[in-house]
Order: C-alpha cells, then sequence, then structure tokens
C-alpha cells in the first residue's frame, strides 16, 4: 500500500497538470491572430501568392 506521503504526490502532480493544460488551452483563443497575404513576382514574372498566419498573443504555445 502507497504511503501517505506518496499519495499525496501523485494528487499534487495531477493537479498541477491539471491547471497546467487548462491554462494553455484557455489562454491560447488565437483572437489576436491574422493572415497576411503577400504577392510576389518570382524570377519568371509570375505572380506568386503567400498566406501568412501571424499571431501576437500574450502566451503562444
Amino acid at each position: 500500500m502507497p504511503t501517505k506521503r506518496t499519495l499525496i504526490f501523485i494528487v499534487l502532480l495531477f493537479v498541477i497538470s491539471f491547471s497546467t493544460t487548462f491554462f494553455i488551452i484557455r489562454s491560447n483563443d488565437h483572437k489576436e491572430c491574422d493572415i497576411v497575404i503577400k504577392k510576389e513576382m518570382d524570377k519568371n514574372r509570375i505572380e506568386v501568392t503567400k498566406e501568412e498566419h501571424v499571431c501576437k498573443e500574450k502566451y503562444s504555445f
């Protein structure tokens, strides 16, 4: 049977893991994200379009 100290460690580890996961999911909301479209000419004078996903989040995971 596990000791009291081991059980406390397992519960504490679970609580910290759950809190961290919740924080990451909650803070990564993509509200400040934007799609930037760049149009360029390549060396054969063909127009090339590039889309870029840009985020200005406080926490980026």
